[in-house]
């Protein structure tokens, strides 16, 4: 394995730096599709969409990306996720709303929390 990613991490970051200070892969694929349409169209035609009869979908890659990114020795744009996830309320975990789980699929959804930036930065919006 270990060849190169489908999302390179220049498209990873310039999404994050797009981001509210806490969101979840649904608000991160909202901007991705927006920012990269034939990119976004690659990972579900690999992939297929959740309710697509398969369980790792296009927005499984995003999230299994974003987790492994803010967990990487280098620190990036994003505060570490925990690593073996209990099923609990936290800064990082809450359950998700009934539409959330109709587009997700899990009961739980990952809150992703962007690390304050040097001299304040602003979220980036187009």
């Amino acid at each position: 394995m270990g060849g190169k990613p489908l999302v390179p991490t220049e498209h990873l970051e310039e999404v994050i730096r797009r981001m509210p200070e806490g969101f979840t892969i649904l608000d991160f694929v909202e901007v991705f599709q927006e920012r990269f349409p034939e990119v976004w169209r690659g990972l579900v035609e690999r992939y297929g969409l959740y309710g697509s009869g398969t369980r790792y979908s296009a927005l499984t890659y995003l999230s299994n990306r974003l987790s492994a990114y803010s967990r990487r020795k280098e620190p990036g744009l994003l505060e570490p996720t925990p690593v073996g996830w209990k099923p609990e309320e936290s800064r990082y975990l809450r359950r998700t709303t009934r539409e959330e789980r109709k587009r997700f699929g899990s009961p739980w959804i990952v809150i992703f929390r962007r690390r304050p930036e040097e001299g304040g930065g602003a979220v980036l919006r187009w």
